[in-house]
């Protein structure tokens, strides 16, 4: 079976349970964002980072993928998506980003500037991060129905991305 479908040529994309949206829709952006993030820390994780950090990063990315099926559900069918056990992120897995959060040393001193250190892992951690942010925003942008664990787990990810990058910044 080829990739190419042509299905997605008259601008319109399907969805789960049936039916299609125009690939412009919120629900395709907010999931375009997050399997953008998702690439750009795998871009970090090549960069030369710790195995401990990759390994991080290797969960983070387990719980986007995750992310991306709920974002990309239509508003009306995320209760059924959730109810057939398709994973998600929930409450304790914002919990472990604060824990991870609170664990981390922290460097608190002004405006970072992405690249300044000359760490190729930090400048695209810190890629990531707006990412982040951005794919934040289009999730916010779901309106009614959106997952608030969703919305709070990016919040908490683009916290966890800037303390990384300044942590690989300390180490050269």
């Amino acid at each position: 079976m080829s990739i190419i479908t042509r299905r997605g040529d008259d601008g319109q994309t399907d969805v789960m349970y049936g039916g299609r949206m125009p690939k412009n829709a919120p629900e395709v952006v907010a999931c375009g964002a997050v399997d953008e993030l998702t690439s750009a820390l795998g871009m970090v994780r090549v960069s030369g980072v710790s195995e401990e950090m990759s390994g991080q990063i290797d969960a983070i990315q387990e719980r986007l993928v995750a992310l991306m099926g709920l974002l990309s559900v239509p508003a009306g069918k995320r209760d059924k998506y959730l109810a057939d056990g398709y994973p998600s992120v929930s409450q304790k897995d914002v919990d472990w980003l604060e824990t991870m959060a609170v664990e981390m040393p922290t460097r608190l001193d002004g405006w970072a500037r992405p690249g300044a250190a000359g760490h190729p892992g930090a400048a695209w951690m810190d890629m990531a991060r707006t990412i982040c942010r951005r794919a934040e925003l289009a999730a916010w942008g779901l309106g009614d129905g959106v997952s608030l664990d969703a919305c709070r787990f990016l919040n908490r990810l683009s916290d966890i991305l800037w303390l990384w990058a300044r942590k690989l910044e300390d180490e050269g």
